[in-house]
C-alpha cells in the first residue's frame, strides 16, 4: 500500500498533532558540540570514552580525545580529504572506533561506519566502491578485508596513528570544517533482496535529535552512556552523539555485556536486546531507550518501574528516531510525537491526512529527514518528496508504516504496508496474527514468518500448550490467517543490529521441529485452493507492536488464582471501624451531621429567631436534592476524575471515592427532616401558650405537621434494611412522596411569608425577601430539570439469547462509565442500565451507528417483558449519568470483577478500555445467558479474561481469585459489579488486605 503522488494543494488541513514543537538547536553540527564540551571542562577534563572492548579498561579525556582526533583530522587533510567526502571506516568497537569518526568529522566529511568483524565482502566492495575508492580508515585486524577487494587503495591504521603527545596540541589550531549541510554519517541499510542502500544523514539531521530533549536522553556531565551496538546500525550513533555531544561518558561494551550495562546511566538498545535483563540487577540505570523494531506492553512496564523508558521510533532515514514516547506503567504502549522541529502526516490513499483514529501511511517531515540514497536518485525521487504541508522546500519521506492517531496526539503503528500476504487465495496481515499469538497466556514475545505459502509462528518462551495458543488464535483470526505451524523458542535469535533475525527464523521453519500443525479439518472442504500467488515465499517478519488493548489484558499462564490469600492487615476491632464502618460514604453522612450540629450549636447560643430554622431545612434540602441532580453528578464526577495519572496512587484512590456522594443525600435528608420537626414543634408550642411571639398560623403548622410526617416517613422508608427488603415499593414511595412533600413545602413557605407578613406589606415582596424561597426554588428547578428532558426514543432491540437483549439507542453518544434511566411508564417507574457508547469514529460491535447499547438481563419481571416482546420505543429521562465505573479513567491499571450480569456495566470499559483491563466474570452458561456478541467483545478486548461458569466450575471464592488476579496483573485497583452481598464481601476482603477495591453504594 504506497501512495503514488499528492496533490499540491491538500484539501483537507493537516492536523496540528502532526508537528513536533519548533525548537533552536544550540549548536549547528555534532563538531561544535563535541568541541564546545572539549574546550569548555576546566583540566583535568571529565572522561569522554571508557573502553570495556579489550583485556584491560582504557579510558580517553576530552581533551585526550579531541587531541587524539585532531591529529587524525590533520593526517586525514594531509591526504587530500575534503569536506563532503565520504570515509569508510572498517573498524571495530574501541577508543581508536571514536578518534576515527572525530577525526573524518573535523574534517568536514562523511563517515560511514562498516563493522569490521561481521561486514560481509560483498558490503565492504559495494560501500568502498560507492564512496569513491579513495580512503579508508581501518584497524591493523581489519585491513585484510578491504586489501582483499581494494589492493591498491589507501588505507590509514587508526591504531599506529594515534600519537600520545598529540593531545598537547593547542586548541587554537583545531580544525572543524563540518556545516550543518555537510553530511555526518551515510548507514547503509541490509534490505533482504538486492544491494544495501546508504542513506545519507547530515549534521543538521544529527543535532536535531541529540543535541535538543527528549532526544538527548538529558544526558550531562558524568552521565554514562553505554555504547553497545553494532556501529553499522544507526542507534549507535545515537549513543555516541548523544553522549559525546552532552558532555557524557561513553562506555564501550567487550563481548560481555553485563559488566558495562551495571556501569550505565543511560542505556539505548533494541527491546530484544532489552528483554534479557531484569532492571532489579542494574540499579544504576536511569533511562532507557528501545528502538528498532516494537516493543511489548510487559517490557514497557518492566522498566518503567526503574527508570525513565523511552519507546522511539523511526527508520534510518529519518535520523535513528523521529517519534518519542516516556512510557507509563500500565498505559498502552504507544510511539509517541513527533519529536522537536519534525512532523509526522498519516495520510490515506488519496494522499490526504487521516482523522483521528482512522489508519493511513505514517510520512515524516521536518528537520530530521534526510538526503536520501546514495547512488539512487529514482528510488530516492520515490520516497522523498517535497513536503507540500510545510511548503518550504523540505521533503517528506514515506516510512511505509501503518499508524492511526490517537486522541492526545501520540501514535499508534498498526504494522507495514508491506505486511499484508497472500494465503489461500486472502489477504492476511502477519502483523495481526502476530499480536494475536502474542495475547495468548505464557505467551511473551512472537512473530509470524510466511514460509512456501504457509504462516508460521514463532514464540516465546517455549514449554507452553500450542494447542492452547492456537484455539486462543483461532478466536481472534480467520480460519486461513492460522499458523500452520508454531515453533517455540527459548529466544529469538538476533541480528548484530539487535533485531529479530528473520533469516535464521525461516531457516528453522524449513527443519523438522516438534511444532503442532494447525489444519483444521472441520473446516478444509469450505477452504479456497490456492492461488499461484500464495505460494512465492515471503520475507516479511513482524513482531508484536504497539501493545493494544487485547495484547495489554493477556494473563500469564503462570498466575495462580487460588494462591493463598495475605492476612488482613489490622485486627479487629480495628479492622471493621476502618473498613465496614468508617466508609467514605458515613464519612460524608457524618460530616453533612457535624455541620448541622455545628448550626444547633450556634443556635442554640445566639437564639436567632425562628426563620433559621426554615433556612436551615431549606439548605439541607436543597443540598440534598442537588446531590442527586445529573448535571451536579457530571461535575463532580468530571472534576474529580481529571486528577492525572501521574499524580500520586493514595491520591487517585481517595478520587475514586466520588461514588459514595451518595451520603451527602442521606445527611442533608435526615437533617433536613429533622430541622423541619424541630421548627414545627417550637412553632406549635408557641402557637399553644400565645407567648406573644410572633408564630405560625393554623394552617401553617396543619401543613407543617403533614410535612413533618411525611419527611419523617420518607426517612424511614429509606432505612436500608427495608429499602433492600421492599425496594420497588420504596422506589414508588420515594418518588411520590418527594413530589408531594415538594409541593407542601411551597404551600408552608407561602403560608409562612403569609403570617410574617406585616399590614401592608406586599406577600409577593416577604417570599422574596425569605432565604428558604430561593433555596426551594433551586431545589424545584433541580428536580424539573430531568423531568424537562423527558423523551420518548426509538429502540433497536436485538436478541442476545434467551436470557438477554440488547437496546441500541442513536439520539446521544455518552461518557464510558454512565448510566441511564428508561421506562414505558414513566410516571409509575424507572429502571437504570450502564450504557455501553458508540462513538462517531469508533462503531463498536454492539452496534454498527453511533449511539449507546444496553444489556438487558432476565433480572425481573420488568426484564423479563422486555426480552420476551422487545420493545420498539422507550422513555427516558434527564442525561446519562456517571456512575462508578467513570473511576477507571484515574487509574492506570486496572482488574474488574462481575458476577451475572454485573457484566453489563462493564462492557462499555470493555469493549473501549481507557487503560490495561483484566477481567474476572462469574456467571451460569455465560455464552448461552449472555449470547455470543458479549462473549466475543470480551475476548476480543481482554483475550486472557477469566470468565468462571458456575454451572460447571463451582461457585468461586471471588476474594481469593480477585486478590490473585488483580496482583498478577499489577492492577492499581478492583472494581467489582454484583448484588449488594457479594460486592460488600469483595470490597472488604481486597481493602483489608491493602487492595484498593471500588463496588457500587445501595443508598437510595
Amino acid at each position: 500500500m504506497a501512495i503514488s503522488g499528492l496533490p499540491k494543494a491538500p484539501r483537507r488541513r493537516i492536523t496540528p498533532l502532526s508537528f513536533g514543537d519548533l525548537v533552536p538547536c544550540p549548536f549547528p553540527t555534532v563538531t561544535a558540540a563535541f568541541y564546545h564540551h572539549a574546550s569548555s571542562f576546566p583540566s583535568p577534563s571529565p572522561v569522554a570514552v571508557r573502553d570495556l572492548s579489550g583485556v584491560a579498561p582504557r579510558e580517553l579525556t576530552y581533551a585526550q580525545l579531541a587531541g587524539h582526533a585532531q591529529a587524525l583530522a590533520l593526517r586525514l587533510r594531509g591526504l587530500g580529504v575534503q569536506p563532503g567526502q565520504r570515509i569508510p571506516l572498517v573498524i571495530k568497537r574501541g577508543l581508536e572506533m571514536v578518534i576515527g569518526i572525530w577525526a573524518v568529522l573535523s574534517c568536514g566529511a562523511q563517515y560511514v561506519p562498516l563493522d569490521g568483524g561481521v561486514v560481509p565482502d560483498s558490503t565492504i566492495k559495494h560501500v568502498v566502491g560507492q564512496c569513491g575508492e579513495d580512503v579508508v580508515l581501518c584497524l591493523t585486524t581489519t585491513e585484510h578485508r578491504v586489501r582483499s577487494q581494494y589492493p591498491y587503495l589507501t588505507t590509514v591504521l587508526i591504531d599506529q596513528c594515534i600519537d600520545i603527545s598529540a593531545t598537547g596540541l593547542s586548541q587554537d589550531s583545531w580544525i572543524d570544517l563540518a556545516s550543518p549541510d555537510n553530511g555526518c554519517y551515510t548507514i547503509y541499510t541490509s534490505g533482504t533482496t538486492g544491494k544495501p542502500k546508504g542513506v545519507d544523514v547530515t549534521h543538521k539531521n544529527v543535532v536535531n535529535l541529540v543535541c535538543l530533549s527528549p532526544g538527548d536522553l538529558a544526558v550531562r556531565p558524568g552521565t554514562c552512556v553505554g555504547q553497545v551496538l553494532n556501529i553499522s546500525f544507526d542507534m549507535a550513533a545515537w549513543e555516541i552523539f548523544a553522549c559525546l555531544c552532552n558532555g557524557g561518558t561513553l562506555v564501550l561494551r567487550g563481548s560481555q555485556w553485563e559488566p558495562t550495562i551495571r556501569e550505565l546511566d543511560v542505556l539505548i538498545c533494541t527491546p530484544t536486546i532489552l528483554s534479557k535483563y531484569q532492571p532489579v540487577e542494574y540499579p544504576k540505570i536511569k533511562v532507557v531507550a528501545t528502538a528498532g523494531e516494537p516493543t511489548c506492553q510487559a517490557l514497557a512496564d518492566l522498566w518503567a518501574r526503574h527508570a525513565v523508558y523511552w519507546n522511539c521510533c523511526g527508520p534510518t532515514e529519518t535520523t535513528i528516531v523521529n517519534t518519542m514516547s516516556r512510557h507509563v506503567v500500565g498505559m498502552p504502549v504507544s510511539i509517541g510525537k513527533p519529536t522537536p522541529n519534525n512532523s509526522i502526516y498519516i495520510l490515506d490513499e488519496a494522499g490526504q491526512p487521516a482523522p483521528e483514529g482512522v489508519t493511513g501511511v505514517i510520512w515524516a517531515g521536518g528537520y530530521g529527514v534526510s538526503r536520501g540514497y546514495m547512488g539512487l536518485d529514482s528510488k530516492t525521487n520515490k520516497s522523498f518528496i517535497p513536503d507540500p504541508f510545510l511548503n518550504d522546500g523540505s521533503n517528506m519521506y514515506c516510512t511505509g508504516d501503518l499508524g492511526k492517531w490517537r486522541s492526545d496526539g501520540s501514535i499508534d503503528i498498526l504494522g507495514r504496508c508491506d505486511d499484508q500476504v497472500k494465503v489461500k487465495g486472502f489477504r492476511v496481515e502477519l502483523d495481526g496474527i502476530c499480536s494475536s499469538l502474542a495475547s495468548a497466556p505464557g505467551v511473551a514475545r512472537s512473530a509470524a514468518l510466511l514460509v512456501n505459502g504457509e504462516i508460521h509462528g514463532f514464540i516465546v518462551p517455549p514449554r507452553q500448550n500450542i494447542e492452547a495458543i492456537l484455539e486462543h488464535t483461532r478466536k481472534l483470526q480467520p480460519y486461513y490467517a492460522i499458523p500452520a505451524k508454531v515453533h517455540q523458542l527459548g529466544e529469538f535469535p538476533i541480528t548484530a543490529n539487535g533485531k529479530v533475525d528473520k533469516k535464521a527464523l525461516r531457516a528453522l521453519a524449513a527443519e523438522p521441529t516438534p511444532g503442532l500443525e494447525a489444519e483444521d479439518k472441520g473446516e478444509k472442504e469450505e477452504r479456497p485452493p490456492l492461488d499461484d500467488s500464495s505460494t512465492s515465499d515471503c520475507d516479511t517478519l513482524v513482531e508484536t507492536r504497539s501493545i493494544s488493548s487485547s495484547t495489554a489484558t493477556a494473563v500469564s499462564d503462570t498466575q495462580d488464582l487460588d494462591h493463598d490469600l495475605p492476612n488482613k492487615r489490622l485486627p479487629q476491632p480495628l479492622r471493621g471501624l476502618r473498613h465496614r464502618i468508617l466508609i467514605v460514604y458515613r464519612t460524608l453522612f457524618s460530616l453533612v451531621g457535624l455541620l448541622n450540629i455545628g448550626a444547633l450549636i450556634s443556635i442554640v447560643t445566639l437564639k436567632p429567631g425562628p426563620e433559621w430554622l426554615a433556612t436551615l431545612t431549606a439548605a439541607n434540602l436543597v443540598m440534598a436534592v442537588l446531590i442527586r441532580q445529573d448535571i451536579v453528578i457530571n461535575s463532580l464526577y468530571s472534576l474529580v476524575c481529571s486528577m492525572p495519572l501521574c499524580a500520586p496512587l493514595w491520591m487517585r484512590r481517595r478520587c475514586a471515592k466520588i461514588y459514595h456522594l451518595g451520603g451527602v443525600h442521606s445527611g442533608a435528608g435526615v437533617c433536613a427532616a429533622s430541622w423541619l420537626l424541630a421548627l414545627t414543634i417550637r412553632s406549635t408550642v408557641a402557637y399553644v401558650k400565645d407567648t406573644g411571639v410572633a408564630a405560625d398560623s393554623l394552617a401553617t403548622l396543619i401543613v407543617s405537621w403533614l410535612l413533618s410526617v411525611l419527611c419523617c416517613v420518607i426517612v424511614g422508608f429509606a432505612w436500608p434494611s427495608f429499602r433492600k427488603k421492599y425496594h420497588n415499593l420504596f422506589e414508588r414511595l420515594h418518588r411520590f412522596l418527594g413530589w408531594t412533600a415538594l409541593s407542601l413545602f411551597w404551600v408552608r413557605t407561602i403560608l409562612s411569608a403569609r403570617d410574617a407578613t406585616r399590614v401592608g406589606e406586599d406577600l409577593g415582596l416577604a417570599l422574596v425577601r425569605s432565604p428558604g424561597f430561593w433555596m426551594l426554588g433551586v431545589a424545584t428547578c433541580s428536580i424539573a430539570s430531568s423531568w424537562l428532558l423527558l423523551r420518548r426514543v426509538p429502540v433497536d432491540a436485538v436478541p442476545l439469547s434467551e436470557h438477554a437483549i440488547q437496546l441500541n439507542f442513536n439520539y446521544t453518544v455518552p461518557i464510558n462509565g454512565s448510566f441511564t434511566r428508561i421506562s414505558t411508564r414513566p410516571l409509575l417507574e424507572w429502571h437504570s442500565f450502564a450504557t455501553i457508547p458508540v462513538p462517531d469514529m469508533n462503531p463498536s460491535a454492539f452496534a454498527a451507528t453511533p449511539g449507546y447499547s444496553l444489556i438487558v438481563s432476565n433480572a425481573g419481571d420488568w426484564t423479563k417483558a422486555c426480552i420476551r416482546n422487545p420493545p420498539t420505543q422507550l422513555w427516558v429521562r434527564g442525561l446519562p449519568t456517571y456512575g462508578v465505573m467513570r473511576i477507571a479513567t484515574l487509574f492506570n491499571r486496572i482488574a474488574l470483577i462481575a458476577t451475572g450480569s454485573g457484566i453489563g456495566p462493564l462492557l462499555g470499559h470493555i469493549s473501549q478500555p481507557c487503560c490495561p483491563t483484566q477481567l474476572l466474570w462469574s456467571t451460569p452458561s455465560p455464552e448461552q445467558t449472555f449470547g455470543k456478541k458479549v462473549i466475543y467483545t470480551i475476548r476480543r478486548s481482554i483475550p486472557g479474561a477469566v470468565i468462571h461458569d458456575t454451572k460447571v466450575q463451582g461457585r468461586p471464592d471471588l476474594v481469593k481469585m480477585g486478590y490473585n488476579l488483580a496482583k498478577d496483573f499489577g492492577a492499581e485497583a478492583v472494581i467489582i459489579i454484583a448484588n449488594e452481598k457479594i460486592t460488600k464481601k469483595v470490597v472488604y476482603g481486597l481493602e483489608s488486605r491493602g487492595l484498593p477495591a471500588y463496588g457500587a453504594i445501595w443508598d437510595s
